[in-house]
């Protein structure tokens, strides 16, 4: 093979590898001048054009300025403005428009997002965002997209929201609107295991959130608050200064509740938001109410309850100490107008789901325990008339106590006035307790099915008054103030022992005849009732209520008494036995004077006995009186006063010789015991049929025939009632 020389290239050849490479770099550089100059424009066209083809031109968005930044991987957009471009809209596009002032993305991964994997970012960047929103589509769209972390998976390292603010409904009378937030998060992580990590607060690792005066209204409400601050790392989330604004009257839907509610701050700590996303359960470790404020009407028809008003937010709560410092509770809409002031209070194992209400969850208001105490607690009774106060209350679930001091009811009617707005006879009282605590009280059973169960009751020094005015007819409608009464009870009440210490009941009485006052006085009180109960499994007539009480008449004559009465009985019978010690018949004078025009002269009690029996028909039993010297004198009322006449003179000296026994036993040691024989007025309550009978009898003790004790014992007949402004 023989060598030959390579042929010299032609100079058509170096021409043409040279327009080759001059080509290249003229290619190069207008890609790069594309790049530089070209890029943006087309870019922030593109945006536009596809906002335009994907709402068939109802919505147009404009880009006031796009930068790109290629070798630092970042997008920067200013001025960007979103709204409609027509009147109207299809159905399945709401209404809004948006509006921009800086848009920051920085180091993308192109190469990620080219090749279709999840993408990374490091961060996004929006401030001043204005959004205003007059209305949501009204349908979905017939062809729904799958999410957005479906199509392009993305991982953000952080996102932030800085000046935001905006308004939904329309402008003139928005129904939601936020004048400034603060959002950033952390590790985000838009795929389908973000969505589904449980570790992860809506993609992200963490969230920050601040929202300043948010308004929303909810119900014909307007909900308010200054400052809204939420962290999903420091597990917090605060309100300050929360309002809820009822309706105006004559708005609002009829019937519905109406809530009147300001709170100073609210702190959440230890919140488990993720777990409140994903397993649809609001965890936290403690939650405090800084003076709460809360007055609602309550709406025409009960609500459900609470766990099934909030399960659309939580299926479960789980609260280990709620704490409410100095709060305020008012109801209104109510003739009682109840309202508790100063509450401060402890709730712990706080869970509110429906096993948490079921019966036998061993929970109080869905808490384990509560523990707290109040400042003053009013409520007015049969309003006007009865306005009620409590100065404190204390409680405490675990000890199973309950303490209310500085009880009060007192009547802004007098009697006479009550006759005239009831239009019959009516019975003015007047309470006061300095103290009345409730040990060993049932709180699991009373939250379980309001049935009231408690070891002991203590009344201290209790004081009443009760005040009566005989001109009008009688209330023929059945008291109520009997032990039968409790049948009729929804609730059942079991209190094992009542105790009534140091007690003072006062009967004060204007009776037709006189416009004086008659008085009487129970003092130094002290009682004990075992059994007081209308739970059939614990009342029966083999295991009824028994009860005994000491006390002074007129802070003289000591008492004794004793009771017995099943609560259930329908036939009413009670059994009272008891003992009047030694002491003058003059004591009687302030009560009979007045209302009776008659007075003790003279008598000496040295022991009363009776042993009475009622039921719903008749009174009955033996009363024995001893007594000596027993002189009566009648007396008439003129001119205002008191005064013996000539024939009230006369009438008592025949009396005195001729019916009143004036010692017992007689001079011949014959001792007449009188019969408590007295028909049973049941509109008249126990404690009058236990007078009548105790009258009945002593008035037949003394010589008064037995017809007339009878009469004389019993209701009177009616008198007109008292005139218009008597007192």
């Amino acid at each position: 093979m023989s060598d030959s020389p390579t042929p010299p290239t032609s100079p058509a050849t170096h021409h043409w590898g040279r327009w080759v490479l001059l080509s290249l770099a003229l290619l190069v550089l207008a890609a790069l001048g594309w790049l530089k100059w070209g890029l943006d424009p087309w870019l922030r066209g593109k945006l536009e054009k596809t906002v335009t083809t994907q709402t068939h031109g109802q919505y147009a968005l404009h880009v006031a300025g796009l930068r790109t930044e290629l070798l630092a991987r970042s997008l920067h957009l200013r001025g960007v403005v979103l709204r409609p471009s027509t009147e109207q809209l299809a159905d399945t596009l709401p209404r809004l428009t948006a509006r921009l002032a800086r848009f920051d993305l920085s180091g993308v991964g192109l190469l990620a997002l080219l090749r279709g994997r999840t993408a990374g970012i490091d961060s996004l960047t929006l401030d001043s965002l204005r959004l205003d929103v007059a209305a949501l589509a009204r349908r979905p769209a017939p062809h729904p997209t799958p999410p957005f972390y479906q199509q392009r998976p993305l991982r953000l390292g952080y996102l932030a929201l800085r000046h935001a603010g905006g308004s939904f409904g329309p402008a003139g009378a928005p129904t939601g609107q936020l004048r400034e937030a603060t959002v950033s998060a952390r590790d985000l992580l838009f795929t389908s295991a973000g969505a589904t990590d449980t570790q992860r607060l809506a993609f992200a690792a963490g969230w920050r959130a601040v929202l300043r005066q948010p308004m929303g209204k909810l119900g014909g409400h307007t909900i308010t608050a200054q400052l809204v601050d939420f962290s999903s790392d420091r597990q917090f989330f605060g309100l300050d200064s929360l309002r809820i604004v009822p309706p105006a009257a004559g708005q609002g839907k009829p019937g519905a509740v109406q809530v009147s509610f300001t709170m100073p701050g609210l702190w959440v700590r230890g919140l488990r938001a993720a777990a409140w996303q994903h397993l649809h359960r609001l965890r936290a470790d403690s939650a405090l109410l800084v003076t709460p404020h809360l007055t609602f009407k309550p709406p025409a028809q009960a609500p459900p309850p609470v766990w099934k008003l909030l399960q659309p937010l939580f299926d479960q709560a789980d609260v280990r100490q709620l704490a409410i410092s100095d709060g305020y509770l008012a109801v209104v809409g109510v003739s009682e107008k109840p309202a508790v002031r100063h509450m401060y209070g402890v709730a712990r194992g706080l869970r509110i789901d429906s096993a948490a209400a079921h019966p036998g969850a061993k929970r109080v208001l869905y808490a384990r325990n509560w523990m707290g105490h109040t400042g003053r607690i009013t409520a007015t009774f049969q309003a006007p008339v009865y306005p009620t106060s409590i100065e404190h209350a204390l409680l405490n679930t675990d000890k199973k106590s309950l303490r209310f001091t500085g009880l009060a009811l007192r009547p802004t009617l007098s009697a006479a006035q009550l006759n005239r707005r009831s239009g019959y006879q009516t019975t003015q009282l007047r309470v006061l307790m300095p103290e009345l605590r409730a040990e060993g009280f049932d709180f699991y059973r009373l939250s379980d099915d309001s049935h009231i169960q408690i070891a002991r009751v203590v009344a201290e020094r209790p004081y009443l008054e009760a005040r009566s005015d005989g001109r009008g007819p009688i209330n023929k409608t059945p008291s109520i103030l009997t032990p039968e009464a409790m049948r009729r009870l929804r609730a059942h009440l079991d209190v094992r022992q009542l105790d009534v210490r140091n007690g003072t009941i006062a009967a004060v009485y204007r009776s037709p005849r006189t416009p004086l006052l008659g008085t009487f006085v129970i003092n130094r009180l002290n009682a004990t009732l075992h059994n007081v109960s209308n739970d059939p499994q614990r009342m029966s007539l083999a295991h009824p209520l028994t009860g005994e009480a000491t006390g002074y008449l007129q802070n003289q004559c000591r008492t004794q008494l004793h009771l017995t009465t099943s609560l259930l009985d329908p036939q009413g019978r009670q059994h009272l036995w008891g003992s009047f010690e030694a002491a003058p018949l003059s004591l009687l004078n302030s009560i009979v004077t007045p209302t009776r025009l008659i007075t003790f002269k003279s008598g000496q009690v040295q022991r009363i006995t009776f042993d009475e029996h009622l039921d719903r028909q008749r009174v009955s039993g033996p009363l024995r009186a001893t007594y000596t010297d027993l002189k009566i004198n009648y007396l008439g009322y003129k001119d205002g006063q008191v005064k013996k006449t000539f024939l009230n003179r006369i009438k008592s000296g025949l009396v005195n010789s001729l019916v009143i026994r004036d010692q017992n036993p007689r001079p011949g040691g014959r001792f007449v015991v009188g019969q408590m024989t007295s028909k049973r007025e049941l509109q008249f309550s126990t404690f009058t049929a236990w007078r009548q009978g105790l009258l009945c009898g002593l008035l037949q003790s003394v010589g008064v025939p037995d017809k007339l004790a009878q009469q004389f014992s019993q209701s009177s007949d009616p008198t007109p009632l008292p005139p218009a402004g008597a007192r």
